[in-house]
């Protein structure tokens, strides 16, 4: 009974002390400590202007491909003269050539220092990048709101017409050529090899090209904004195909940082164009066609420079919207000797 009593008065206490606390003076509370405020992180940065590795190595063996096929001289010598110009003018994949001048155009545009300042601009914040990310897959037309977008649209056309007529005008030369060599005794003989020859050109036709250090330095120099020296870029006049609106597209989302090896995979898109397949395939299916009954070295000569070289210019020109010069080749006037007759009988018939 003596401990429950106890129990009583300790709890009474208790209680007592907890009145009295509570009616304590104000001055004898302790404070609340203030709420802690953390500042919020910073923004991530504007990423910096970049172009994934693989869109830049395809550039760069596209230009390496062109440089090398348009500095073919017409000036053969002998048989390996020609089987080694030969290799050199077939030695491209299409479909990596493809992705080549849609990258290469996008560097070309890249040069544009307005239109990225502008793309730059727009995608201040990660929101904005993503917003304009978004437009582009939407329609990648949308480029055109960016300030100085045609002209850079007009910077990617004038650099891709201007390697493909480079390299059409080269392969016009060396077709010539085939019909000025014919009287050296060389080329009338039969092609040596004839059957490795066109596998040659068939796995060269299917082969990955690789480009040097000097041209993937060459591009980095204008992702930046930088031309070589002694380039020159003229903007070219609209209309501006498919294929150099996708490539403008896609230097406005490397003008934004987002165009980079992470992002490559979900853009390959940006790098198809129909038309420019099928014409790079009866390219190519010409030339095997053309090397398949081709026996002396001059018509080898002549497979190379139409085939290999014009037709595959043509449609490096045509898929940036330009167009080559239409060859006329005036004839004589042919009239079979049955319609000649009628018609003098007409005439007979009025004079008399």
């Amino acid at each position: 009974m003596n401990l429950v009593n106890a129990a009583k008065r300790g709890l009474i206490l208790a209680l007592a002390g907890l009145v009295a606390a509570g009616g304590a003076p104000p001055g004898l509370a302790k404070p609340k400590p203030p709420p802690v405020i953390y500042a919020p992180p910073p923004p991530p940065p504007m990423p910096d202007v970049s172009l994934g590795s693989r869109f830049v190595a395809a550039a760069g063996a596209y230009d390496s491909y062109v440089r090398d096929a348009a500095a073919i001289s017409p000036a053969f010598s002998d048989a390996g003269d020609v089987g080694a110009a030969l290799r050199a003018g077939a030695a491209y994949e299409p479909a990596q050539l493809r992705v080549g001048m849609v990258a290469y155009a996008a560097v070309a545009a890249l040069t544009d220092s307005a239109f990225v300042a502008d793309v730059r601009r727009a995608g201040a914040t990660a929101d904005e990048r993503y917003a304009i990310v978004a437009r582009i897959f939407a329609d990648p037309r949308n480029v055109f709101a960016f300030a100085d977008s045609r002209r850079a649209a007009g910077l990617a056309k004038a650099a891709l017409a201007a390697q493909g007529m480079r390299l059409f005008n080269q392969g016009n030369a060396v077709k010539q050529a085939a019909y000025t060599i014919q009287h050296q005794s060389w080329s009338l003989a039969d092609v040596p090899d004839r059957e490795g020859r066109a596998a040659t050109v068939k796995r060269l036709s299917s082969s990955q090209r690789s480009s040097s250090g000097s041209e993937t330095a060459a591009l980095d120099l204008m992702i930046g904004g930088e031309l070589p020296a002694g380039a020159d870029l003229d903007p070219a006049a609209p209309p501006h195909s498919g294929l150099v609106v996708r490539a403008v597209a896609l230097a406005a989302l490397a003008a934004i940082g987002q165009a980079g090896d992470d992002a490559a995979p979900r853009l390959g898109w940006l790098a198809d164009d129909y038309f420019l397949d099928h014409c790079l395939a009866e390219a190519k299916l010409a030339l095997y066609e053309c090397l398949a009954v081709a026996k002396p070295n001059y018509e080898d000569v002549f497979c190379l420079g139409q085939h290999a070289m014009k037709d595959t210019g043509a449609c490096v020109v045509n898929g940036a919207g330009s167009t080559v010069p239409i060859e006329i080749i005036p004839a004589a006037l042919k009239i079979a000797p049955a319609h000649i007759a009628a018609h003098r009988a007409v005439r007979r018939k009025r004079t008399s």
